[in-house]
């Protein structure tokens, strides 16, 4: 697949929250697939008004609305399209490798576009996070260690590596990112998109030189826990305290 998927209108604008004190870090925290920001708010009250994340301003990207092969053309809120090769009885089949490539650098190009906004505005770029669920957390994989600038962080939940095969051949020769902690969270239960793609994507950032915190969770299917919002909490604290 080269991008099959059409955006049916500009983006729209981000939704943020502004921190509870003074602003000394961003989170940039993409949704998954069929989805809207407003899903992250439940994470994000979790974190907020304990202290640890007050200083954080969270920005919450729109996915833009595109033709959906996977759903035989179903218009949705999707960071890339996917075929029915590659979704199988409601789950990822990490064989298939026939990736919407064009959609996937769009959303990178796009996710890169607000670190910098950031930046621009005075946050420097050791000071931005960037987080995901799914397939917002693809995106956040590629355009968080391909940026030029090294980043305060990665979180990547219930997701996986895109372009699994090929992806070291986009990481910058000197990389900036490349000592940038990563943060992989996943369920065990998860059924949409297994363990064992998560674990292979876990291998092969890892077999890339990049530093990994690796947490599963029992009973979690394909969603977030209590659990591990209070780890990617702690991650967050230690990363941006």
């Amino acid at each position: 697949m080269t991008g099959k998927g059409k955006e049916v209108a500009l983006r729209t604008d981000p939704i943020v929250i502004e921190p509870l004190a003074e602003h000394t870090a961003t989170v940039i925290f993409l949704h998954g697939l069929g989805d809207t920001p407003e899903i992250l708010f439940g994470p994000i009250e979790h974190w907020r008004g304990n202290g640890q994340v007050d200083h954080v301003k969270f920005v919450l990207p729109y996915a833009p609305v595109i033709s959906f092969t996977a759903k035989g053309g179903e218009y949705m809120s999707a960071w890339f399209d996917m075929c029915w090769q590659k979704v199988y009885n409601g789950s990822l089949d990490a064989l298939q490798s026939d990736e919407d490539v064009a959609g996937i650098f769009a959303g990178r190009d796009y996710i890169q576009s607000l670190i910098t906004d950031e930046i621009g505005a005075g946050t420097p770029a050791e000071r931005i996070l960037l987080a995901g669920f799914s397939q917002g957390g693809v995106v956040a994989a590629l355009a968080g260690l391909t940026y030029p600038e090294s980043l305060a962080g990665i979180v990547l939940l219930s997701a996986w590596l895109p372009l699994i095969d090929s992806f070291g051949g986009y990481i910058p020769e000197e990389d900036a990112n490349k000592e940038t902690p990563i943060f992989l969270g996943h369920g065990v239960e998860d059924r949409v998109v297994t363990p064992e793609l998560a674990k292979k994507s876990r291998d092969a950032l890892a077999g890339m030189g990049f530093a990994i915190s690796w947490d599963v969770y029992p009973g979690l299917g394909h969603a977030t826990c209590e659990d591990e919002l209070d780890d990617v909490e702690a991650f967050i604290d230690e990363q941006l305290s």
